[in-house]
Parts: C-alpha cells; structure tokens; sequence
C-alpha cells in the first residue's frame, strides 16, 4: 500500500454536478474527426483555485475551472466522452479522484461507485497558446453573446471560400463592429468596447468557435476580456473562470459595405413576434420550392404568401406602418427567420428599394444591427 502511495500524482475531491457541467462545455472542443487520439481526451490538471479542465481541436480550445479541494498536485488527460458520461450519472455526493501516476488510472470514488478509467500522461497534450502577450479589450458580456447570436449564423458554410466561413471583427476607434455574409445574406452589429482606443484590426474569427461563445461564458460575471495575440493569429475571450481560444482564419474579407442599401423608397415597421408567426407558417408551403415566399407590402399591411403545385398555398395579410410606394419583393423565408429570431426588439423596420434590391431589416430608430437580405427573382403574381 505505501509504494502505490508514492506514485499517486493528483488526488482533489469536487461536486460531480459542478464537474459534470464544465466537463459538457470544455468537451465541446472536440473533434469526432480527430485522428490523433490524445485530442480525444480532456487535460485535467490542478491549479491554485482547484480543477482546471482543457480540450482543444487544434483550432479552438475550451477551458474551464472547476471548485475542488487539491490534496494533491497533478494532472492527466482522461477521455472525454466516457468521463462526462460518467460522472453526469453520479449522485450529489463528493466525488474523490486519484490519478495513480505509474499506470496513468484514475479513480473515482463517489458513493457507492468504485471506478478506474485509464488516462494518457499529460505531457502528451498538445500545449495551448497562452494569452500572456498581446492587445487587450474589455466588452459587456452581454453585448458580446448578442453580437455574436446576431451575426455568426449569416456567416458561410461553405469551405471552399474560407475567409466567408468566419465573422469579421474590426478593433477602431474604441468600438467593435461584428460582420458576416455568406454571399446571400449580411449581418453587422457595432458595439462599444473599454481599452481599444489607439488599437486598429481586422480579424476573422472563425463563426464555429463563435457559436461556442456563449454556453462557454455563460453564468460567468458581466465583463468578457478580449486578448489578440501578438502575431495576430490567436484570439482568447477570457471571463471568470472561463476561457475560449480561437484560431483565426488567414485572408482578406470582402468589402461588406458596398452591399448595404444606401437608399430605399419603402419603409415598414411591424410587430417581430408576429412577423415571425407569420412567416413560420406561410413557410411550410414553401418547404419544397426553394423556401421562396413573396413579400407585399401596400397601405397598413403586409402580405405574405407562398404556393407549392404539388402542396398547396397559403397567405397571411398583418397590420403594418407602410411609408412609400407598394411593393412585391421575395425571399428566402429561413434567412428572414434567422434575422427576426436575434432582432431583440418588439417591433422590427424593413427597408425596400424595388424587387431587385437587397432587403434591409434592422431595430426601428437604431444603428447598432442592420440585416442585409439579397432577394430571390421569381414571378410575382
């Protein structure tokens, strides 16, 4: 018994519930396409405030703290999906977990569970880029996750144009502008940002690591730390015990600007929760041809419709404030739908300027978002 003593290399004891949760989030780093076994696994290492847990894909890394009391210093790398399995079925009782540095196994002791999972050495993991070095901002938490919910999704699926598969950040003037078009659709959200006054960039951040963003920070306090590191080819968002860090993506974004309607010889503001409504239901018509529903907008109301041979039609007419000449315009209802689903406001204002001009949608009397929507040709009845 004394020799397996001395090998014993970590031992912390913590709430599997507390653990459980960090465990679901950091995990999400990982890549099921991975061929490299280690980046399977999740860095468990101990640290001054108890329990820090690490995964990454070599593109975006994950990392959280978690409260424990450290008996022993240490750290090992356990594969994530078994041990967040694991210990998401444990009861609400301590959790003791010793890591035998010989056989590189860690046990669990919680209950009445009795568990060894075998670990790889954790000099095997793949050392992250630290956040040490480089410019720093400071954005409301808050303001940030709306940013991002208000941009990413517009961003681009599709590889073969890598730069669109990102979200633009620009650093001037002490504000951040977020950005996003995947060619049929531009999304743009401004906001302010504390200690970025003298600083001026351009970054593109990948749009899956952005999505993360928010279930990484979330219950994190109100104040999110924006590292950019030196050699501009990292990004870290630091709050609390949490951090997400990101590759960025290498290349020059196109000029967004130029897409934005300058001018428009229609304005109609309406109810969001209604629209949305509204457009949810004609849109199941839609389904089968190409998600097409056609806009009409004429003296205080709005028409929607959309018609299917095969399925059948449907149309809804809504109050609504329309100043300006009548119009038929179409879009694609999804990209409506993702817009109207991150507006934040009761009521939302489009701009027209014919059935060929992009659709502008954006918060009545605000500057801060605007949502560019290119519109579909189609006959209009």
């Amino acid at each position: 018994m004394k020799a397996k003593a001395i090998e014993t290399q970590l031992k912390v004891t913590c709430r599997p519930a507390v653990l459980g949760q960090a465990l679901q989030v950091v995990s999400r780093a990982i890549s099921s396409r991975t061929t490299l076994p280690i980046l399977n696994n999740i860095l468990i290492e101990t640290t001054s405030e108890g329990l820090a847990l690490t995964a990454t894909n070599l593109e975006i890394g994950i990392r959280k703290l978690v409260a424990a009391e450290v008996a022993m210093e240490g750290s090992t790398t356990a594969p994530a999906r078994l041990l967040t399995d694991f210990v998401s079925t444990l009861p609400d009782q301590d959790l003791e977990m010793t890591l035998d540095g010989a056989t590189q196994s860690l046990n669990l002791r919680c209950a009445r569970f009795d568990t060894h999972i075998k670990c790889i050495e954790a000099e095997e993991f793949p050392p992250g880029p630290r956040p040490d070095e480089g410019d720093r901002i400071e954005v409301a938490l808050d303001d940030l996750v709306s940013a991002v919910e208000q941009t990413q999704m517009a961003a681009s699926t599709d590889e073969a144009r890598p730069v669109l598969t990102g979200v633009l950040v620009q650093v001037q003037g002490g504000n951040l502008t977020f950005a996003a078009t995947d060619g049929h659709r531009l999304a743009v959200r401004k906001l302010g940002a504390a200690g970025a006054a003298d600083l001026e960039a351009s970054l593109i951040v990948p749009a899956r690591a952005l999505a993360e963003l928010s279930r990484v920070l979330k219950g994190e306090p109100g104040r999110v730390e924006v590292i950019i590191s030196k050699a501009r080819n990292q990004i870290f968002f630091r709050a609390g015990s949490s951090e997400l860090t990101s590759r960025l993506i290498d290349g020059k974004y196109p000029n967004y600007a130029q897409v934005i309607p300058s001018k428009s010889s229609t304005t109609v503001k309406v109810s969001t929760s209604e629209l949305t409504q509204t457009v949810r239901a004609v849109s199941l018509f839609a389904r089968d041809s190409a998600n097409v529903i056609r806009v009409k907008a004429q003296s205080g109301s709005l028409v929607l419709s959309a018609t299917t041979n095969e399925v059948g039609d449907s149309r809804a007419e809504m109050p609504a404030e329309v100043d300006g000449s009548d119009i038929q315009i179409a879009f694609n209802a999804r990209y409506v739908l993702d817009a109207l689903g991150v507006m934040g406001e009761d009521q939302v204002e489009l701009l027209f300027d014919g059935p060929l001009s992009p659709g502008l949608l954006r918060p009545p009397g605000k500057e801060h978002y605007l949502y560019v929507i290119m519109p579909v040709r189609v006959a209009m009845s």
